[in-house]
C-alpha cells in the first residue's frame, strides 16, 4: 500500500504542501486537505483514496483559480471552461468548479445575457445583430439569449444606428458623400445592423439638411481633389491608350468608385483635359 513520506511546506505558499508519496513527489494541496483527509508522514493510504485526494486538491485550486478569473469582470460558463481547459485541467474536475460556481452564483450564464444586453443599450456600440452573435459565440443556449433579446426593440436598435451614423458622418465629412456611404454601410454592417436599418439610417441623412448643406459648401474641395486623383489616371492611361473616349471612360469609372457623383467627376474630368 502506498505510504506517505514527506510533507513539505512550499517556499513561496506557506499554505501549500507538497505531497511525496514512496519517497517521489505525488502532488500539491493545501493545508484544509491535509487536515480534511488527515494526511500525515509515515500514513499509509490506499491508492483509490490517494486519487481521491489529488481530485480533491485539484478541484479546490481550480476553483480558486477560477474565482481570480472572475475577479476582473463576469464571465460566462464556457470562458471559465475555455479559461481552465488552457491550464490542463480535466473534463469532469473542470464540471464540478462549473457547477460549484453556478451553485454559489459566482457564474449565471442568464444573469450575464441580461447584463450584457443592457450594457450594450447603454453604451450604444453595437446593433442587435452583432450583440446576439457576440453571446453566441460565448456558447450560451440560443433559447436563454432569446428570451433576453425583446429589450432591444427595433426603435431602440434604429436609434442607436442613427446616432452611430450621425457620429461617423462628422468624422468622415470630409469624403465624397458616396463614398462615405458605402464606407457607412461596411461599418455599421460590422456594428450588426441589418440592410434595411442601414438604408434608413442612408435615406435620413440624404434628406438632412445639415448634411446637405455640408455636401454643398464643400463641391468645390470634391472637384478639386477628383482633378488631382483623376489626373493621376489620365496620365497613366493616356499613355496606353489611343483612343480618347477609351481614356476618359477608365478615368471615370475610377473616379466613380471612388465614390465621386457624375457631375463632380464630369467637371474635374473636363478640367484635366483643359490642363493637359
Amino acid at each position: 500500500m502506498p505510504k506517505i513520506t514527506q510533507i513539505q511546506a512550499q517556499n513561496k505558499n506557506k499554505n501549500r504542501r507538497n505531497v511525496f508519496v514512496d519517497g517521489s513527489y505525488e502532488f500539491s494541496c493545501d493545508m484544509e486537505i491535509i487536515l480534511k483527509y488527515k494526511l500525515k508522514e509515515g500514513l499509509e493510504i490506499d491508492r483509490t483514496k490517494l486519487l481521491q485526494v489529488i481530485d480533491q486538491s485539484k478541484e479546490e485550486f481550480a476553483f480558486r483559480l477560477a474565482l481570480n478569473y472572475l475577479s476582473f469582470k463576469s464571465r460566462t460558463s464556457f470562458e471559465i471552461y475555455t479559461y481552465l481547459l488552457k491550464k490542463e485541467y480535466e473534463e469532469k474536475i473542470i464540471e464540478k468548479v462549473i457547477e460549484k460556481l453556478k451553485y454559489y452564483r459566482y457564474v449565471d450564464d442568464n444573469q450575464y445575457v441580461l447584463n450584457y444586453i443592457k450594457t450594450a443599450l447603454a453604451e450604444g456600440k453595437k446593433g442587435k445583430d452583432r450583440v446576439q452573435s457576440d453571446l453566441i459565440n460565448k456558447k450560451i443556449p440560443q433559447d436563454m439569449i432569446e428570451s433576453h433579446m425583446h429589450l432591444f426593440s427595433c426603435e431602440t436598435n434604429l436609434e442607436i444606428a442613427k446616432e452611430l451614423s450621425n457620429k461617423y458622418f462628422k468624422q468622415n465629412a470630409h469624403l465624397p458623400f458616396n463614398q462615405f456611404k458605402n464606407k457607412l454601410s461596411q461599418f455599421l454592417m460590422r456594428k450588426g445592423f441589418n440592410w434595411e436599418i442601414i438604408n434608413t439610417c442612408l435615406n435620413i441623412l440624404e434628406q438632412d439638411s445639415e448634411v446637405q448643406s455640408h455636401i454643398d459648401s464643400n463641391k468645390e474641395l470634391y472637384v478639386k481633389e477628383a482633378i488631382k486623383l483623376g489626373n493621376k489616371y489620365f496620365v497613366k492611361y493616356k499613355a496606353k491608350e489611343t483612343n480618347p473616349y477609351l481614356v476618359e471612360h477608365k478615368v471615370k469609372s475610377h473616379l466613380y468608385q471612388k465614390g465621386y457623383d457624375k457631375d463632380t467627376i464630369n467637371l474635374a474630368f473636363k478640367k484635366i483635359i483643359e490642363n493637359s
